[in-house]
């Protein structure tokens, strides 16, 4: 095992002379360095698709999650009402023994919008105790949360007799898809927290299908997806996101003033906004964040005005029952081989792979399935 080091990040154009897996410790950008060209970008696309006057415009969520915003979204993330994190630290401290014995040797796993690692690490835990050799690798917009992430790994995985070594790469999801293809062997990749699948139907698909393109016979993808329906479940869901409504707004208002910083002037002001919510139960559960605006705003650099009463969504959570999960792997090409659920809840994780010839179809009934 090699100790912890700090390398200069890479910028993307020296990364093809460069190993596709860092070293023990470090932190690979494929990408990262790019980010706030992106982010104006996608924030001018939702100023555009306001001037157009297209349905929902959605802020980017990128703006939520530098190293403010990720310190306050570990804190609501811990907050005992919201299941969503405990319940899958319970699924790998339930099952990682079973999973492990599902997964081909020496597999490298690649963690989808790592974030805080405190579960995952459950997962991990299990490589030591089993004497399986792995390699984890967190893929993750913030270089700040990766650089704590994998120190703090690190120092968890560096005795002599440990079997886990621990990287990083430095990039969007964009930007994993098209390094993947440089890591040789076996994959299991980790969307936990309901990354890939949380957005509506068609797009959820979408983003599925873009994976499991990638996917080779012997790769693995591992889902975490909360189940929880407003039917039987409304008390609960909207406990998790408003049983602190202040850290929330604080969240958000963080996320407006990195939003200020790229534009270069203050177009979203707290006082010209009213925050809400709602849960919404067709065509799936929904939980909404979205703002507001109070009175007409001028959009600077032209005639465009985001009008009084204009809404838009930001934060959304999706949730897919068991049933609903399985048909959309089934249409993504996908083979569900095993799920768990947490203890009294309707938190699932999914262990999948790319479909073979042998294998049945499972596009049953489905309260969407008309959707596409």
């Amino acid at each position: 095992m090699f100790s912890l080091t700090h390398a200069q990040p890479l910028s993307p154009a020296d990364t093809s002379s460069v190993a596709a897996i860092p070293e023990h410790g470090q932190i690979l950008d494929i990408g990262g360095s790019a980010l706030k060209c992106l982010n104006i970008d996608k924030l001018k696309d939702t100023l555009t698709a306001i001037a157009e006057s297209q349905d929902a415009p959605t802020l980017p969520d990128e703006l939520l999650y530098d190293d403010v915003g990720l310190l306050m979204w570990n804190k609501i993330m811990s907050i005992p009402q919201f299941y969503q994190t405990h319940d899958e630290t319970a699924l790998f401290d339930l099952n990682s023994a079973e999973i492990i014995r599902q997964l081909p040797r020496h597999i490298t796993i690649i963690d989808l919008g790592s974030g805080d690692i405190n579960k995952v690490d459950h997962f991990l835990a299990e490589f030591e105790r089993k004497k399986v050799q792995v390699t984890y690798l967190a893929l993750d917009i913030s270089k700040t949360s990766l650089d704590q992430s994998i120190a703090s790994l690190t120092a968890n995985h560096s005795g002599p007799d440990s079997v886990v070594n621990c990287a990083g790469l430095w990039g969007t999801f964009e930007n994993g898809l098209d390094h993947m293809h440089k890591i040789k062997g076996p994959r299991l990749f980790l969307s936990l927290g309901s990354v890939l699948c949380n957005d509506p139907w068609p797009a959820a698909l979408g983003h599925l299908k873009r994976w499991a393109s990638e996917l080779r016979p012997q790769d693995r993808l591992l889902i975490g997806m909360d189940g929880h329906l407003v039917a039987g479940n409304r008390d609960k869901i909207w406990a998790a996101y408003h049983s602190c409504d202040d850290m929330f707004r604080e969240f958000f208002l963080n996320g407006l003033k990195n939003a200020n910083k790229l534009l270069g002037y203050e177009l979203f002001k707290e006082q010209d906004w009213d925050f809400n919510s709602e849960l919404q139960e067709k065509p799936t559960t929904r939980h909404r964040f979205f703002m507001r605006a109070r009175k007409d705003i001028r959009i600077a650099g032209g005639d465009d005005v985001i009008s009084r009463g204009q809404e838009i969504d930001w934060f959304d959570s999706h949730k897919y029952g068991e049933q609903d999960v399985r048909l959309m792997c089934s249409k993504a090409g996908l083979t569900v081989l095993q799920s768990w659920a947490a203890p009294s809840s309707e938190f699932r994780q999914y262990l999948v792979r790319t479909r073979s010839e042998h294998d049945n179809l499972e596009d049953g009934d489905s309260g969407i399935a008309g959707i596409i």
